[in-house]
Parts: structure tokens; C-alpha cells; sequence
């Protein structure tokens, strides 16, 4: 059981550090849920981004490493972009946003989030640096993309004192009145709790998988035949 100094520990961690990296292993994270939740609305089945990722988090438990994620050419430019999205969005908004490393939920110990920023007492912020197609999508549709609101969701399922999420997409490329879209996403009780019992169950699955592997032990030479 995860006690009180090491949650303070694990919300102090830099994020991306080798330390938070170690904190999250073996963790359902927010930037996840969507692959956790993701099933059919005609045969109610999970797609395969659901088993791909409870591979993911199995393996991590078993080898005891992080799995090592693919960075493409555009999500390191996001990475790069971050720090002026932030600058953009506390200028336009007129606040300072505190950063912070890992937030364990408070009953569910194996779910967890790491938001882009702490506003005030009571908000969240999550950038987005994506292609300038997708940016003019957001700008075009005026809300917070749908394929982010479990994220979102998440992040507020473990901080339950926060009330809300600023969604800030930023795209510099731009001309300087669409760089910005920033749109508030609200607490939303019922998707929480839902996505609440999502995660729940996925852990449950998470552990029958690990029983089954347990059982297992190496052939040994004597016994092939």
C-alpha cells in the first residue's frame, strides 16, 4: 500500500525523469485511459489498443522495466513546444501554472496522472502541440476534442479536489490570432465515475492475466521428452 510520504515523493518528481518513470511503471496512466475504455458500440467489445495496452502494463510488471514508447518527429516538436504553449496560455489567461509530477488516485492505487499544470486551487491544464491540420480542426470545431476527454476525465478522477481542465491547443506556425485554442472542461460526475469502473475492471483483468502467467514456470531439460 502506497503511503503518504511516497505520494508527496512521487508529486514532486520532474516529469520524464528516470524517478517518475519508475513511480508510473506498472500504472494505468490518465494519457491512457482512451485505450482502456475504447470498445464497440455495436458488439460492445474493447478494441485491440485495450489488450495492446494491458500487454503493456503486464510486461511491466513482470520484467520490473518501463515498456519503451516510439517518439515520432511530431511528438518530439510537441515536446519542444510545450514551454511556449504554457507561456501563451499564462499570458492570455493571467496565471501562473505550477508543474507537477505523479498524482496516485486516492482509493485506486494503481491509477495515476501526471497533468501539464496545476492552475490555481482549483483547475488543471493538458497541451497539445499537434500538426497544423489537426490545430485548425480544433480551432474549426470550437471544443475539447473528444478523443482527449478520458484523459481529462482521468486527471480529474485522481485530483478530485480540482473542478476543472483548460484543454490549450498551440501551434506557432499559425498567424498569431490562431496560435491559441483553449477551451474548459468542466467535472463531469457521471463520465468519472464510469471511467472509474473501467479502470477497475481493467485491473481485475490486469490480475487474472498475472495469476495465469504466475502458474507458469520453465520446462526443465529433464522433463522434455
Amino acid at each position: 500500500m502506497i503511503t503518504e510520504q511516497e505520494r508527496k515523493q512521487f508529486r514532486n518528481l520532474p516529469q520524464n525523469s528516470p524517478e517518475w518513470l519508475s513511480a508510473r511503471r506498472g500504472r494505468v496512466t490518465a494519457s491512457r485511459c482512451a485505450d482502456v475504455i475504447g470498445k464497440s458500440e455495436k458488439t460492445k467489445k474493447y478494441y485491440a489498443a485495450h489488450y495492446d495496452y494491458l500487454m503493456e502494463i503486464l510486461t511491466e510488471h513482470i520484467t520490473g522495466r518501463a515498456v519503451e514508447r516510439f517518439v515520432t518527429q511530431a511528438m518530439e516538436r510537441g515536446i519542444e513546444q510545450q514551454p511556449f504553449a504554457q507561456a501563451a496560455y499564462e499570458m492570455k489567461m493571467d496565471v501562473s501554472v505550477e508543474e507537477v509530477g505523479l498524482i496516485v488516485h486516492p482509493e485506486i492505487e494503481m491509477f495515476a496522472c501526471s497533468p501539464d499544470g496545476l492552475v490555481g486551487e482549483t483547475g488543471l491544464v493538458e497541451y497539445k502541440c499537434p500538426t497544423t491540420r489537426v490545430h485548425l480542426e480544433y480551432l474549426e470545431a470550437g471544443v475539447v476534442p473528444e478523443e482527449y476527454i478520458p484523459q481529462i476525465n482521468a486527471q480529474l478522477a485522481c485530483m478530485p479536489e480540482r473542478e476543472y481542465c483548460d484543454f490549450v491547443s498551440f501551434d506557432d506556425r499559425v498567424p498569431f490570432g490562431m496560435q491559441l485554442f483553449i477551451r474548459r472542461h468542466y467535472r463531469d460526475k457521471q463520465r468519472i465515475w464510469e471511467l472509474e469502473v473501467e479502470v477497475k475492471r481493467f485491473l481485475e483483468e490486469l490480475a487474472e492475466h498475472g495469476k495465469k502467467l504466475a502458474a507458469c514456470r520453465p520446462v526443465q531439460f529433464s522433463e522434455v521428452k
